[in-house]
């Protein structure tokens, strides 16, 4: 038994959260002959990119009145929904947070994002609760949003949950903006690698499939996408696309190959036969179970060692506490 899902690596338009909405229900209404169980929509979809405490905060003010809408329109269309991700207000601080809802309109899964871009880190807060797993129509899947693929904590806590799939959502673009230009600067060196063609981006998702020995669902936008950056100017976040779905062992890789926008149909079977596989090859998760290898203790050094580290400069010498040449 199959289940197909759509993949829809659009492009929202910033600011414009009533057009971005009524642009995902276009989306339910054309597809909806299709039988498609689960729409995704990337990463901050319902208002683009927002840059300003005000405007953000004004969005976080009404994040449940959004969450009543998808869960309607969700429930209208008798459809599984993620609608991307959008501030919301907790305790006074803002987080970049997405849900997941099922078609008869239960929020089966709301996520805030832990690994914040380097852009994000001014107004959002990082989310300190690890992701909870829970059944959507793919099996037991875990939720994250884009640049939390490099945080490894949350892909161990899955895996120990037992989480067959883990669903990106992502705003990745190629191309560094003004606002972290005039903050980080510019590389001093030109480099001759193929981010733009984001194969590195590829060999992210694909490793992470395999170190953790889970399947990876990864949205992404489309196109190029306009906002207003700090200094109130157009800014342009080019899109690295690759929006795919890959499985251990490559049982199942399925990739857009453009950046351009689109719908990406594809029909899911169940993976517990490609994990099985890839487990008993390798045994990841037996290992993220067990805390193997066990987390090294590091020796704290005693002034002789120190000096004997500082006297290397000199010449090779022999330490007998350490144990090695320095």
């Amino acid at each position: 038994m199959k289940t197909k899902i759509a993949l829809c690596q659009l492009n929202p338009l910033s600011g414009k959260p009533e057009v971005n909405y009524q642009k995902i229900e276009k989306v339910l209404k054309d597809y909806s002959r299709e039988k498609i169980a689960l729409f995704i929509f990337p990463e901050d979809f319902l208002h683009g990119i927002l840059r300003g405490h005000n405007e953000i905060l004004e969005a976080g003010n009404h994040f449940r009145v959004w969450v009543k809408k998808f869960s309607s329109l969700a429930k209208k269309y008798n459809v599984d929904l993620i609608p991307g991700s959008f501030p919301v207000l907790r305790n006074d601080k803002l987080f970049n947070t997405t849900i997941y809802i099922d078609k008869k309109g239960r929020i089966l899964n709301e996520y805030s994002k832990t690994n914040l871009w380097l852009s994000e880190r001014d107004e959002y807060s990082s989310n300190t609760i690890p992701p909870q797993c829970f059944h959507s129509v793919l099996g037991k899947t875990a939720q994250i949003i884009c640049w939390d693929i490099m945080n490894h904590k949350l892909f161990e806590e899955v895996v120990k949950q037992g989480a067959e799939w883990i669903i990106n959502i992502s705003l990745w673009s190629t191309n560094q903006t003004r606002d972290l230009a005039k903050r980080r600067g510019k590389t001093k060196n030109k480099y001759d690698i193929l981010v733009r063609k984001s194969e590195r981006l590829d060999s992210i998702i694909e490793t992470r499939s395999t170190e953790y020995n889970i399947g990876m669902i990864f949205c992404n936008i489309g196109g190029i996408h306009n906002y207003i950056a700090l200094d109130k100017k157009n800014q342009q976040a080019r899109s690295a696309g690759r929006t795919q779905i890959i499985t251990p062992l490559n049982g199942i890789k399925k990739i857009v190959s453009s950046r351009k926008e689109q719908i990406f149909i594809c029909k899911i079977p169940d993976i517990k036969s490609y994990l099985s596989d890839h487990e008993i090859l390798y045994g990841r998760r037996e290992d993220i179970q067990n805390d193997c290898p066990p987390n090294m203790v590091i020796a704290s050094l005693s002034t002789s060692d120190v000096e004997n580290v500082e006297n290397a400069i000199k010449g090779t010498i022999i330490s007998p506490r350490l144990g090695y040449s320095v």
